[in-house]
């Protein structure tokens, strides 16, 4: 028979993380993949999504991503000459601002970057978003991935139309499609059809929920590459120009054959 429910056992108290050794166990791998790794990239991210460091973090299986508070990152690997987890990783300190991770690898530079380059993810806006461009219902039948080029272009289903009225956009089923009311009043734009939202608009709840009915994708996922540091030449070099940053000898006299 299968165990009777009535007799729980209810806990009285919240289980609290212990957020000390949570650093200090973050510090310590930072340490030891300091040491471990030829290569220590500084990476910010925009619009931060989980699936998509999830992609990344399995794309780079042998190497390690961290991301924390940038205090404990800075700390952990060293502000100074002095406190430097391996020599001359302490110049990659000040890249780490902002929201930013970092890519402990071996792979060689131009392999990092080729990965990289132009990395783009887009998916659903949330609620304080900045729309990126004007999205208008045009009367008629109303269809999904509305204003993404390429998109599918499908009818919604009749099932979504009791929705799209309780978010406020003025529709009605006819002969079993979605159709856009033509002239409602007060729901409408000076332009023919129904307005969601104009770019720069700060996006609410409403707007990001009819966004995702629709299959409009406003929010862009990006990794963009600051820094680098070398450990065989203990050298940080800037991503954008790829030059070394300042207080390190010049690649061209450090560089080994």
């Amino acid at each position: 028979m299968p165990p009777s429910k009535r007799n729980r056992v209810v806990p009285t108290s919240k289980v609290r993380k212990n957020r000390k050794e949570l650093i200090r166990r973050l510090a310590a791998n930072v340490r030891d993949a300091a040491e471990k790794y030829s290569y220590i990239w500084v990476f910010d991210v925009q619009n931060t999504r989980n699936n998509f460091l999830k992609q990344v973090r399995a794309d780079f299986s042998d190497s390690r991503i961290m991301m924390g508070k940038n205090k404990v990152l800075m700390v952990a690997l060293g502000q100074t000459e002095e406190t430097e987890c391996v020599p001359g990783v302490s110049a990659l300190v000040p890249y780490v601002k902002g929201e930013v991770g970092l890519l402990f690898t071996n792979q060689e530079i131009p392999k990092i970057e080729e990965y990289f380059a132009d990395w783009l993810n887009q998916d659903f806006a949330r609620s304080g978003s900045t729309a990126i461009r004007d999205v208008r219902i045009p009367p008629g039948e109303i269809h999904t991935q509305y204003g993404i080029e390429g998109g599918e272009d499908d009818p919604l289903p009749v099932q979504i139309e009791p929705t799209l009225r309780k978010l406020g956009i003025p529709t009605r089923l006819v002969k079993g499609r979605v159709m856009l009311e033509e002239h409602p009043e007060g729901s409408m734009d000076e332009e023919e059809g129904y307005l969601v939202c104009r770019e720069g608009d700060t996006l609410d709840s409403r707007q990001t929920a009819i966004l995702k009915i629709l299959g409009v994708r406003m929010s862009e996922f990006r990794i963009g590459l600051r820094a680098v540091f070398e450990k065989r030449l203990k050298a940080v070099f800037e991503k954008e120009t790829m030059v070394q940053a300042p207080g390190v000898m010049d690649i061209d006299d450090t560089k080994v054959s």
